[in-house]
């Protein structure tokens, strides 16, 4: 739990330190360049990426918050259970049944006054909750817009052509064996090439900006998940399941690794989508094209020779294998700890 909290407060740190990086961000992202409204299916992109943003947020609040309601619900039962009276039993205090650490700012003799510590302790624990959910969640939504962006310039770009004889008013059906033999239409298809060349620097960028802002904290939360999942696991092989501090331990747990998947999930996203964009290049029907319209898609090319990544502190690319190598080194430290003791 210490851990997490140093964790959560370098997280915190980070979010008010790069204000200013952020909002660069947010705007180069909601740049009205960035849209094509003659793509179709850009609006229902966005909105699907939204839907599905706000969504994992609600849920990344809520069961980041339980984590300390599942830690007051235990230490009350404990307590509950183990002081029948007002008072503590000698030898006995409230400190005997907080689950975490926790210096309680009055006095606490009486079994009451160890239940408001515990509600004080369950602020303490929500806000900390509220600090590491903004961070996942700021990460999650950059993430989520810089995917839909790819995918709808993946579209525009795969549609250039027929986009462009709309605009011009030229039978969707025209073949050509020669762009230039319609100078205004290749210069059409040429201000496209370059548009699209435009918009995937600005994407580029903006991933890298991502990357830049939240490297290091990615780092310490991977770091940090390991230790918590090893640590519980070791706990509660030494528990049996009528245990009440069980249930804490449950949620604690499902928590990290829910954490960790979702941080590796969204992480896949750019690099999935630059992928696909890459993709999308060979399908354009590129082949009348004039000569300044293939050197530019060549360059486009050559950008996405390598894929976008967010990385665990500059070094290593996040991927789903990044939680199953995560959650495999978990075990085995929990059966380190557990053959040592």
């Amino acid at each position: 739990m210490i851990t997490n909290h140093m964790v959560s407060i370098l997280e915190f740190t980070i979010l008010i330190t790069n204000q200013t990086k952020m909002a660069e961000l947010k705007r180069m992202l909601q740049d009205e360049s960035l849209s094509y409204d003659d793509c179709p299916s850009s609006e229902g992109l966005i909105k699907r990426s939204k839907s599905f943003y706000e969504r994992i947020s609600i849920v990344s609040y809520f069961v980041y918050w339980m984590v300390g309601t599942s830690a007051h619900m235990s230490a009350l039962k404990v307590l509950n259970a183990d002081v029948p009276g007002k008072y503590f039993e000698q030898n006995s205090t409230c400190y005997d049944f907080v689950p975490h650490l926790f210096l309680i700012p009055f006095d606490t003799e009486t079994k009451r006054r160890c239940k408001n510590a515990l509600i004080g302790m369950d602020f303490g624990l929500w806000i900390f909750a509220g600090y590491i959910a903004t961070h996942d969640t700021t990460l999650y939504s950059f993430v989520s817009c810089i995917k839909a962006k790819l995918e709808i310039l993946s579209e525009a770009t795969r549609t250039i052509r027929d986009r462009t004889k709309v605009r011009m008013g030229l039978p969707r059906d025209l073949e050509l064996m020669r762009d230039a033999d319609i100078p205004d239409f290749e210069m059409e298809m040429y201000f496209e090439i370059r548009r699209s060349n435009q918009i995937l620097a600005i994407l580029i960028s903006a991933s890298e900006g991502v990357e830049e802002i939240f490297n290091i904290t990615l780092l310490a939360r991977t770091l940090s998940s390991l230790l918590v999942i090893a640590s519980i696991l070791f706990v509660s092989s030494t528990m049996t399941f009528e245990d009440p501090e069980m249930f804490h331990l449950v949620e604690y747990c499902s928590g990290a690794f829910f954490q960790l998947f979702m941080i590796c999930y969204f992480a896949i996203f750019v690099t999935d989508a630059s992928q696909a964009y890459r993709g999308c290049l060979y399908e354009l029907d590129w082949f009348s094209s004039s000569r300044r319209f293939k050197q530019c898609m060549l360059i486009m090319m050559q950008r996405m020779e390598r894929p976008l990544n967010i990385t665990i502190g500059k070094f290593s690319p996040i991927t789903l294998q990044t939680f199953v190598a995560v959650t495999r080194v978990s075990f085995s430290y929990a059966t380190v700890l557990k053959a040592v003791d």
